[in-house]
This record gives structure tokens, sequence and C-alpha cells, in this order.
């Protein structure tokens, strides 16, 4: 299974498809002096994000490859994510800036409307729809592991072949749950975020993590000493494609904004995906995983 990856400022492939969304999503007021209603022309997306899931997102010191400003005005914000945000702002001359939110602060920080969306590679389970709504995807992958390269299970072919296996996740993500899918595991408790798994790998305290081909590219990028293992068909494990598959969220009732969304989401191709996140991968700094 491919995963759906993104890459790159798609304005020119885009410009027609762009062209009809502003036409069929322009301002719904009727001109004649009154004043735009607050997703007109020139307002401000506010974009929620941990800024820390590279290769969708991650804090880099100045605007390269269209990295866009945080909000606090503490730097910029590169990746995959942004361009999606950019062709959003793009298409209805919105500005774009990017808030800063733990992980587990983003619904919270949505529901209380300091923010307008969440763009940070969020998957769409039934559990998260019960508090936002979500647009339609605009990125899916296929699940694996990652472990060392020497690692014994780096030749896995099947869920049965982990046995054994210590294996955690990372705490509040989808994977979570998916640890349960091996039998015979020997699960460990969730680990906080990529570097303290990275770092329980090198150590041995676990031997492998779930997790999604996208990031786990990212990840080989600067951890080299890593290997990303997929599994033979119908061996590996069984996930909804909405569970592996990542929404732009927005507050309950928002069909507004949720609509001028799907309107450009729609427009990005599977190719337009793909391009997308190959720039991301490229222009990732060394040092974000």
């Amino acid at each position: 299974m491919d995963f759906v990856s993104r890459r790159g400022f798609i304005r020119l492939a885009g410009m027609g498809a762009i062209s009809a969304v502003l036409t069929a999503c322009g301002s719904s007021g009727s001109g004649g002096g009154e004043e735009v209603e607050k997703w007109g022309p020139g307002a401000t997306l506010r974009v929620g994000s941990d800024c820390d899931y590279a290769p969708h997102s991650w804090i880099q010191t100045d605007d390269a490859n269209g990295a866009i400003a945080l909000q606090d005005g503490s730097g910029f914000v590169g990746g995959y994510d942004t361009k999606v945000a950019q062709m959003i702002g793009d298409a209805y001359e919105w500005n774009v800036t990017f808030i800063k939110v733990d992980w587990d602060g983003l619904i919270p920080a949505l529901n209380a409307g300091k923010i307008d969306c969440i763009i940070d590679g969020m998957g769409v389970t039934e559990e998260r729809k019960q508090s936002v709504d979500f647009s339609n995807y605009y990125w899916s992958s296929e699940q694996g592991i990652v472990c060392l390269k020497d690692s014994p299970y780096v030749n896995a072919k099947s869920l049965e072949d982990l046995a054994g296996a210590k294996v955690a996740a990372q705490i509040g993500s989808m994977w979570e749950a998916m640890v349960d899918q091996i039998p015979g595991v020997d699960k460990q408790d969730s680990l906080v975020d990529g570097n303290t798994i990275i770092a329980a790998l090198r150590a041995g305290k676990i031997d492998a993590t779930i997790m999604g081909e996208t990031e786990a590219k990212s990840w080989m990028i600067s951890n080299p000493d890593m290997q990303y293992v997929t599994f033979e068909e119908g061996k590996g494990f069984e996930v909804d494609l909405s569970d592996c598959s990542a929404g732009i969220a927005v507050a309950k009732g928002n069909d507004e904004l949720l609509n001028k969304i799907n309107a450009v989401v729609d427009t990005i191709t599977r190719e337009m995906q793909e391009e997308m996140m190959d720039a991301a991968f490229a222009e990732q700094p060394l040092s974000v995983a």
C-alpha cells in the first residue's frame, strides 16, 4: 500500500482548481459597502499545531521554503502541513499564522476559540469526531514498526513475528491501541514523544514502536540507525482508513470554515500530495525527527 504524501507549493498546478474554489465559495456578503464576513479576504486563519511532527511540521528560524510565522513571533513553522495551510490561505486571500499548542491541548484550544483549526497530522478517529468536525482527508499512510537496523525484528513479515517484542507507542497517538494487535507482545508503557521513543530504542528498553510510513521515513532522515518494517499483505495491522488518515479539525458546527477548507482540500490530487510530501522530506532539517 502506498503512503499518501504531499509536497510543494502547488500554486501554479492548482490555479484552475483554486479559481473554481473562489467562485464557489466567495464572500457571502452582497457587496455595496457591506462589511465582509469573518472569512472574507484579509481574514486571519489561526492554525493550531504542536509544531513537532516532521515531516508535517517543525519550527525553524526563518521563512525559507514557505515557512509560516508563529503568532508569538518566536519562529517559523515548516513542513507539509504548512503547505496545505498556505494553499487554503491563498485560495481566500487570508493571512495564515500558526499557534504552537501541546498535542493534548489542541482540541481544548480549538473548542475554547483560541485557534480556528488544527492542521497537525491529526487522525480522524471516532472519539475525536465527538469533539470536533473534520475536513476530508488531506493525508493517509500505512502502518508498520520502527526498530533498530540490527534488531532481530527487522526481518519480520507478520505481526506474529513480533511475539515477545517489547513494544511501546507514543502516548495519545492512534498507534497506542494497535500495540495489542501483536500476538504475545511484551507491551510497554506509552512514551511521551519521538525523542523519548528513539532514546528507548537505542537503550534497548523497547524493541520497536508502531508508526506510519511517512513519519518513519522522516525519522530515518535524522536517525539512519533506524529501519521501517512493513508486513506481508493481510499480516499487518488492522486499521480503518479513517484512523490512519489526517483531517483538518474545526470546532463543531463551524460549517462555513469547514466548507471553505474542504473546497481547497478537494482540489489537492494524490500526485500533488506526493509532491508536497517529497518536498517536506527534502526540506526537513536533520535536527528534527
